[in-house]
């Protein structure tokens, strides 16, 4: 049997601006590289822990930083630090630390300080439900705070809902009716301490009153297994919805299958999701925010505020970072970003033209490698540090990449910082060779960086304040 998959997360999002960018275009037009089709990741042997229709997974931990990208391609990324380091920039930034002057962000951020923003990844952007068979042990990283990015499908009062209508008119009132259904369900762990608790409901209503004629199942939300038959005896005689409900938490999933309503007779159609739709079932539910911002802090005298802005389909997470002066004077000190990449010491790396990015691949000599990357920085005058293996399965390199960025922020001002990764569905190391490059990861990466101006897709969720203030494009 195939089953309904349902990746869903609840919690009230907050509006923000999504202005028109004030700065004119500085680069030519770029087209986005045309994506994949997204049904094709289930076969990567390595990433069998996405959900459906997501092309990659992100685990954002409590300080805002990448843990663990997709299947170790990152061991974590864009950890922020503020300060100058000391004694020596270059073998400093190779290791681990910078020395006393440098301020990691804090790793304390609470679920209840988030906010998750407009814009919005409407269902059917990749979105939603698909139907495909059934993965077994599906337990790997989500996207964003181990909350799908903050896929929700809404409110108590507005759960997301699979519903189907089911004429039952036909049947005379107290014929023996039976609902039944198969289920997987869990709660994620998360990196960011928040809600645990789902609500998993169940019921059939009359379809014009919306009264409850049947409450199959209101309670938490179970582990697996099927479920024992309910009498459904109630419905019949009357036009029903049956409905399948799940709320409350923010990291809640559910795989539904084998969803059958019987009297002598089948009356759902589709019950074991086995068609090339879901209909005639229907989702409801609100839109999923594309971005979520962390709670500010203050480092080195700045209050940063940081975001992640992710949508599903896309092989690029951005991370936007606003430094504000609320001091008397201008603060001049420095932001790094520690990258630490799954290839460890076998990492290929290399910077691309216009040094306004980086791709890498795995070099180890290992299959299924891991898939390659680009961490796209922008300009700086300092350059990012980072010591690539030699050759492949030489082992001599290091898995850190810093990127760098000188900052003075006046009094009461605040600038901004634009930094994106990438992950390919590609794995150069699979076929290693004396041309070997990551081919896609440099295609999204150069197209990030033709495009950031000329192409909304990039600055998408950012007020015109924000592109007003950034530093580094």
């Amino acid at each position: 049997m195939r089953r309904l998959s349902v990746p869903l997360a609840f919690l009230a999002a907050v509006s923000a601006a999504c202005g028109s960018p004030a700065r004119p275009p500085s680069s030519p037009t770029a087209t986005p590289p045309s994506p994949s089709p997204v049904s094709g990741l289930a076969d990567l042997a390595q990433d069998l822990d996405l959900p459906p229709a997501y092309r990659n997974g992100w685990a954002v931990a409590a300080d805002f930083a990448i843990q663990d990208g997709g299947y170790d391609q990152f061991q974590r990324a864009m950890q922020l630090h503020v300060g100058i380091p000391t004694p020596s920039p270059t073998p400093a930034l190779l290791g681990n630390e910078l020395g006393p002057d440098v301020v990691p962000f804090p790793r304390d951020q609470a679920w209840g300080e988030l906010a998750f923003t407009t814009p919005l990844a409407r269902r059917g952007q990749a979105l939603g439900f698909l139907v495909l068979d059934p993965v077994a042990g599906w337990t790997g990283q989500a996207m964003a705070l181990a909350g799908s990015l903050g896929v929700r499908g809404g409110a108590p009062a507005a759960p997301t809902r699979l519903s189907q209508a089911v004429d039952l008119t036909t049947l005379a009132a107290g014929t023996p009716l039976t609902l039944g259904w198969s289920h997987a369900g869990f709660v994620r762990d998360g990196l960011i301490p928040g809600p645990e608790a789902a609500t998993w409901r169940v019921v059939i209503r009359d379809a014009t009153s919306g009264l409850v004629l049947v409450p199959a199942h209101d309670g938490q939300l179970l582990t697996s297994g099927p479920v024992t038959p309910v009498d459904a005896s109630a419905a019949a005689g009357k036009k029903v919805t049956v409905d399948f409900e799940l709320l409350g938490s923010p990291r809640s999933f559910v795989f539904l299958d084998d969803v059958s309503l019987m009297s002598t007779t089948e009356h759902l159609l589709n019950g074991g999701f086995e068609a090339a739709s879901i209909g005639p079932w229907t989702l409801t539910g609100e839109e999923q925010p594309c971005q979520v911002v962390a709670g500010k802090r203050t480092v080195g005298g700045l209050e940063i505020e940081r975001r992640v802005f992710v949508r599903p389909d896309r092989r690029w997470a951005r991370f936007v970072d606003l430094f504000h002066n609320p001091g008397a004077a201008a603060i001049t000190t420095e932001a790094n970003y520690l990258h630490e990449l799954g290839a460890v010491t076998n990492a290929m790396i290399r910077t691309r033209p216009g040094q306004k990015a980086l791709t890498a691949w795995d070099g180890g000599l290992i299959s299924p490698a891991r898939r390659d990357l680009a961490i796209v920085h922008g300009s700086s005058a300092l350059v990012p540090e980072f010591h690539s293996a030699s050759a492949p399965g030489a082992g001599d390199g290091s898995p850190n990449v810093w990127t760098r960025f000188p900052l003075t922020v006046p009094a009461g001002q605040t600038r901004v910082i634009v930094q994106f990764v990438v992950l390919t569905e590609f794995a150069t190391g699979d076929s290693p060779g004396a041309t070997a490059t990551p081919t896609q990861a440099n295609l999204e990466a150069d197209a990030i960086v033709a495009g950031f101006w000329s192409s909304t897709t990039y600055r998408e969720g950012m007020t015109a304040e924000d592109v007003a203030a950034i530093v580094n494009f």
